[in-house]
């Protein structure tokens, strides 16, 4: 990652301030020890697959705010499309992609982010 993206402890940090959680409130929850928590705030260790998962669900972080940090997620536009795919049948979730892939294949000013 670079260093412009944050890391997995800094978007931990962030999220349980803005929830005014402590971090034993949040070791408590999740069950583990409020040090091993610390720790992994602080960048130091990687939790288990099972205990990432429990971290987002707890702290309200969309994973995908994680592992695809360059997408805006929390746009309202892109979340009313998000709602609003919930809502179609495949025949329309299967045009609305055609749509898509037309529309970001023929816009030459757009990077790849890969």
């Amino acid at each position: 990652m670079s260093n412009m993206t944050p890391t997995l402890g800094q978007i931990m940090k962030k999220a349980r301030l803005e929830q005014r959680f402590t971090q034993e409130e949040i070791a408590e929850r999740i069950g583990c020890h409020p040090q091993y928590y610390k720790n992994l705030e602080n960048d130091k260790g990687t939790p288990s697959i099972q205990l990432f998962c429990t971290i987002m669900r707890t702290l309200n972080i969309s994973a995908d705010s994680y592992v695809y940090p360059n997408q805006n997620i929390n746009d309202p536009c892109y979340q009313k499309i998000i709602q609003l795919l919930g809502q179609c049948s495949q025949y329309q979730l299967s045009v609305l992609l055609a749509t898509a892939e037309a529309l970001v294949w023929d816009n030459p000013t757009k990077k790849n982010d890969t």
